[in-house]
């Protein structure tokens, strides 16, 4: 009785640290621990780094890491603050290369329903009826 007790004991000890093993492992993948929490480090720095910039805001930008590879989402008003939160992933330290996937925010429509290359408005033209001839020429 005493032996059969000691088996299920040792069998279902055995079970428990072969399981607990398992879900460890399968919940990072190909990572260990410490890479796991390297990349959560890395992402908190982008992070903080994004938020911190002077000039862009990057509320709507959102990044992952995997594995030393940095993954930027989301949305920004212009390709230069897209270019900039590259550029800010890529300064931080055991980034091992930035995957900028960062989307430009539709443009709002302008008067003549045209954005220029730089996003910006442009003004409605003039009109034949609106344009007035030079002084001292008459109209046809």
């Amino acid at each position: 009785m005493r032996n059969f007790q000691n088996l299920i004991l040792i069998g279902g000890t055995g079970a428990a640290i072969l399981l607990s093993g398992c879900s460890s492992s399968s919940s990072h993948g190909d990572r260990t621990e410490g890479r796991v929490l390297d990349d959560k480090q890395i992402t908190a720095k982008i992070e903080d780094a994004l938020k911190a910039a002077p000039v862009y805001k990057f509320d709507d930008v959102d990044v992952k890491t995997f594995d030393g590879v940095v993954q930027l989402s989301g949305f920004v008003t212009s390709q230069a603050q897209k270019q900039h939160a590259a550029e800010i992933a890529q300064g931080v330290k055991g980034v091992n290369r930035v995957v900028n996937g960062i989307t430009l925010k539709p443009q709002a429509p302008t008067p003549t329903g045209r954005p220029d290359q730089s996003g910006q408005a442009n003004p409605p033209e003039p009109t034949p009826a609106t344009t007035t001839p030079p002084q001292g020429e008459s109209k046809p």
